[in-house]
C-alpha cells in the first residue's frame, strides 16, 4: 500500500487527512482517490505539488511516474499570504 497524505486547501476543502491505495503510477493512484473519494476535483488533484517520500517533488505532468508499495506521497498547496 501507499499511504497518500492530503495538506493544506486540499485538507481543508475535502476534511480528508490520509488514504491508503494500491502502488502504482501518480495517474492511477489519482483514479483511486477519486474513486473513494468521488467528491474530490482532479482539477484540484492535478494542480497540487506533489511530494514522494518527502524528498522527490513534482509536478503532476509526470502522471507515469511509478509509486512503489511502501512509499508515502503528500498532495499539498503552496500557500501564501500576508
Amino acid at each position: 500500500m501507499v499511504k497518500v497524505t492530503f495538506y493544506n486547501l486540499l485538507r481543508s476543502k475535502y476534511r480528508i487527512n490520509e488514504v491508503n491505495v494500491n502502488a502504482g503510477t501518480v495517474k492511477e493512484i489519482i483514479n483511486q482517490i477519486i474513486e473513494t473519494y468521488p467528491q474530490i476535483a482532479r482539477d484540484d488533484l492535478m494542480q497540487s505539488v506533489l511530494f514522494i517520500n518527502q524528498e522527490k517533488v513534482m509536478h503532476l505532468n509526470r502522471l507515469d511516474e511509478i509509486v512503489e508499495e511502501g512509499d508515502d506521497i503528500v498532495f499539498t498547496n503552496f500557500v501564501g499570504g500576508g
